[in-house]
């Protein structure tokens, strides 16, 4: 039996650099910048948040989706450098958070014993699902090719948290243009952009994130 000594074993290893969340984080940045940039140019902003002074409600919903964005991006992160000992919860509470937004439309609705239709058939609610989910395409893509340098462990609950990111980073980046501000839109819209980026993340990555 051959006997090696560690020496022997780590002669053929190569020192790499230790992977950087702060570059996943700048190209999170960087293309939701770029999402926004697009939208403005190509559809334009609200009034209200060109001039600075978003209505309470357009303010509210951004930061909740900043936040969720944010929350699952530090996941994602720490999902790419294992270590003992740490673990990032927090996009559980932030989805939570975002998740009043259907609710509050579903009690809504029951409460008044009406549905609302006018955001159920809004004409601008394709404009949401496609510049929401191409933003979230362009995102998610980014963190995928971040992570891919990495070493992800559970790649099924890593792509989730990718899809739910770019999703969140991709709405928040269309939320500034929307034209409405009602709980119903928010709460089914914003959901459907949100849950099909996270599912199609949870879909389509895993494969690519096993290394």
């Amino acid at each position: 039996m051959s006997i090696f000594s560690i020496e022997q074993l780590v002669d053929d290893l190569t020192p790499v650099r230790r992977l950087n969340g702060w570059h996943a984080a700048l190209a999170v940045a960087a293309m939701t910048a770029l999402a926004i940039a697009v939208t403005a140019w190509r559809y334009g902003l609200r009034g209200d948040v060109m001039i600075g002074a978003p209505v309470p409600m357009v303010l509210v919903r951004a930061s909740v989706l900043a936040l969720l964005g944010t929350a699952s991006l530090t996941a994602v992160i720490d999902s790419a450098r294992p270590r003992v000992g740490r673990h990032s919860n927090g996009w559980s509470w932030m989805l939570g958070l975002a998740l009043t937004f259907p609710l509050l439309t579903i009690a809504l609705s029951i409460s008044t014993a009406t549905m609302p239709h006018a955001e159920m058939t809004a004409t601008s609610a394709y404009w949401c699902l496609g510049i929401s989910l191409s933003a979230a395409l362009l995102i998610g893509t980014a963190i995928t090719l971040w992570l891919r340098r990495g070493a992800v462990t559970v790649a099924g609950h890593t792509a989730w948290l990718v899809g739910l990111c770019a999703g969140a980073f991709g709405t928040f980046a269309y939320s500034l243009h929307c034209p409405s501000s009602t709980v119903a839109y928010i709460g089914i819209w914003y959901t459907a952009a949100v849950g099909t980026s996270a599912v199609a993340g949870r879909l389509i990555l895993p494969p690519l994130l096993r290394w």
